[in-house]
């Protein structure tokens, strides 16, 4: 086993789309330099740059203390996830050991629980919400709208995107900005031009795709200028093997219309695998779209169904949504002219029931989706049915007060709109709802 230098195992990990929750640091003096210089340390470096949470050892452990002190430990994390509990509780194995001391944890959670159990915020609810939730898909009044937490695990974080933009081109602006990609967006727009950050992002995707799948591409696409939709159906056709895959389960369900603020074609790549016949239709948010892609006028099915994309396609570059200016224009066209969104996805969105996956709450795709849907007429029959969003929780080290913000975002959607939030990943919600679906419950 080769030797990694502290330094370079923190820049490794910091160029990871998703940070570890939890590091272990057992080799002697981990947390600090021998020298007693425990913030400069490798401990310390790993919560700066994001791991929720380390445990490093401050001078040498002996053998048999570290024996009694991690099993001890995990066995406590085990049971919920309180980190810090469980580092007293497994501290309080070693009293009267000499070296006691030794571990010490570097937190960056306010709350101190290293992850939660996936559900409903009522227990209760919980019970009833997917059998309806089945019921309506069984009769076709079911509409998903999938947001970038599905094809994120393809493409990386958008937020991540956004801090090294700003980073690069020295965003000026507010610091809680950095990482929200439709404001840097559309800064560059003015410092470099109005293409700009289309282009770059399209870079940026075809790179990353290529890097980290090229075992699932075919030469053609290794090189050279390909369509960044056909990168991502290459990769896509790939993990439709996976019976858990989020875009193959959806593609399962019998539904005449699906709603996706993404760009990619996964969707409709998975609903032709599974047999379908999908009809792909772009919200006509401005000009462009209006005088070059026609009107759909058919009536979507389960064995043709519509594919309705918010947000434009990377097919058509002028249909995207990406800098906040765009996001403006494509709420205030949708508000002042209701036409926009064809009938059959208006009626959709007022009678029937709504899932949405993939969305962070606070993002710019989903206020401008959420503001859009409470705009459209139709809220007393959108109340006859279950409403869904699945919701990570709040995220400690990103949220001042995790717990405050949960029951904030329960209120807020559940007096707004009537909708239930279903505390774990898409990728959770959809795994439950597919084992209800697939054994017929």
């Amino acid at each position: 086993m080769d030797k990694v230098a502290g330094g370079d195992l923190v820049t490794r990990l910091k160029e990871l789309p998703e940070r570890p929750r939890l590091v272990m640091l057992v080799s002697c003096q981990s947390a600090g330099k021998g020298s007693g210089d425990a913030l400069a340390a490798i401990g310390p470096r790993l919560a700066e740059i994001g791991v929720s949470a380390v445990l490093a050892m401050q001078d040498n452990i002996s053998m048999a203390t570290a024996e009694k002190f991690l099993p001890a430990f995990f066995d406590a994390l085990h049971k919920d996830g309180q980190i810090d509990r469980a580092m007293s509780s497994a501290r309080g194995m070693l009293r009267d050991a000499p070296d006691f001391w030794v571990p010490v944890l570097f937190m960056r959670l306010k709350s101190g629980r290293l992850w939660y159990t996936p559900g409903f915020g009522d227990a209760r609810k919980g019970a009833t919400k997917l059998p309806a939730v089945i019921r309506n898909i069984k009769r076709g009044r079911c509409t998903p709208l999938i947001g970038p937490g599905l094809v994120e695990p393809i493409i990386g974080s958008m937020r991540e995107i956004a801090g090294r933009w700003a980073e690069q081109f020295r965003y000026p602006l507010s610091p809680n900005e950095r990482e929200s990609l439709p404001q840097v967006a559309q800064y560059l727009t003015i410092q470099q031009d109005a293409r700009f950050p289309f282009d770059e992002l399209e870079e940026i995707l075809t790179k990353q795709i290529r890097a980290h799948f090229a075992a699932d591409l075919p030469p053609n696409l290794l090189s050279g200028r390909v369509k960044l939709n056909a990168l991502l159906d290459a990769v896509g056709a790939k993990r439709l093997l996976d019976p858990l895959d989020p875009f193959r389960a959806l593609a399962e369900l019998p539904l005449p219309i699906y709603i996706t603020a993404n760009q990619d074609g996964l969707l409709e790549a998975a609903l032709k695998a599974a047999g379908r016949e999908p009809r792909v239709f772009l919200c006509p948010w401005n000009e462009y779209i209006e005088q070059n892609l026609g009107e759909y006028t058919e009536e979507p099915t389960p064995e043709k169904p519509l594919v309705f994309h918010l947000f434009g396609s990377w097919d058509e570059p002028d249909s995207i949504v990406l800098t906040e200016d765009n996001y403006f224009d494509f709420l205030i066209g949708v508000t002042s002219n209701k036409d926009i969104i064809p009938e059959q996805v208006r009626l959709a969105l007022s009678d029937s029931s709504l899932l949405f996956l993939g969305f962070q709450t606070e993002a710019w795709d989903f206020r401008v989706l959420y503001r859009s849907i409470l705009s459209q007429p139709g809220s007393v029959r959108r109340s006859q049915y279950a409403q869904i969003a699945a919701q990570v929780e709040p995220e400690d080290g990103r949220i001042l007060e995790p717990q405050g913000a949960r029951t904030y975002l329960e209120d807020y959607f559940g007096k707004g709109a009537d909708i239930d939030i279903f505390w774990g990943s898409s990728q959770e919600f959809l795994n439950e709802l597919m084992q209800s679906w697939r054994s017929g419950e």
